[in-house]
């Protein structure tokens, strides 16, 4: 095999060290989880943690910014631009109904947005993480509405907000009751959004 350039075997390091920090978090929880077990996971050094991240923090913190950025890969794959957007929707019913249905990962999410609570220097960073998610959402929206033809009655910040409170919502919900509520129920309340702005859309012309 052709040997690896410096800069590649950064990023294999880097992407061995997110893996194994994914697998630890979720196993220990944020709090009891130490960087020397997500090393060892790894296969690496200690000292191959702190040459690629500052501390747990911000190790957590990249591992988030590579979960958005495979719910966006994913959420691309899917959008198919000649699609209406309850088309977009149904696409999604494989995909588990909400991004947080697993409980380990949201748990791990939950946790440290409990701590960023308690942290104020580390709060930034998980609203960047939202506000990039809000984004994504809103981009979609734009994208489905121009195919739909649908005059959003409202600006995408403010429907890309409730559907990011919709999707964190049931799924807390759905990971407290799932015998009463479905991950799944995220899609129905993106139904009802959808048929809603339609309808309004469609009553102001």
């Amino acid at each position: 095999m052709p040997r690896l350039t410096r800069a590649e075997s950064v990023q294999r390091t880097r992407a061995a060290l997110l893996s194994a920090a994914e697998e630890v978090f979720a196993d220990k929880g944020f709090g009891d989880a130490a960087l020397d077990d997500i090393a060892e996971r790894a296969g690496f050094s200690r000292g191959a943690v702190y040459a690629n991240f500052a501390n747990k923090t911000e190790l957590f913190l990249a591992l988030l910014d590579d979960w958005l950025q495979r719910e966006i890969d994913s959420g691309t794959r899917l959008t198919d631009p000649a699609n209406t957007a309850q088309q977009d929707i149904d696409a999604l019913e494989g995909e588990g109904g909400n991004r947080f249905s697993d409980r380990k990962r949201f748990l791990l999410l939950i946790e440290f947005r409990l701590y960023a609570l308690r942290h104020p220097e580390v709060a930034q960073r998980l609203r960047d993480y939202d506000q990039a998610s809000m984004n994504w959402f809103g981009s979609v929206v734009e994208q489905v509405a121009d195919v739909s033809g649908i005059r959003l009655p409202a600006p995408t910040g403010q429907i890309a907000l409730l559907v990011l409170a919709l999707e964190h919502g049931i799924a807390t919900l759905a990971h407290t009751d799932p015998e009463h509520v479905p991950h799944e129920a995220f899609l129905d309340a993106l139904t009802l959004l959808n048929r809603s702005l339609t309808a309004l859309a469609e009553s102001e012309k």
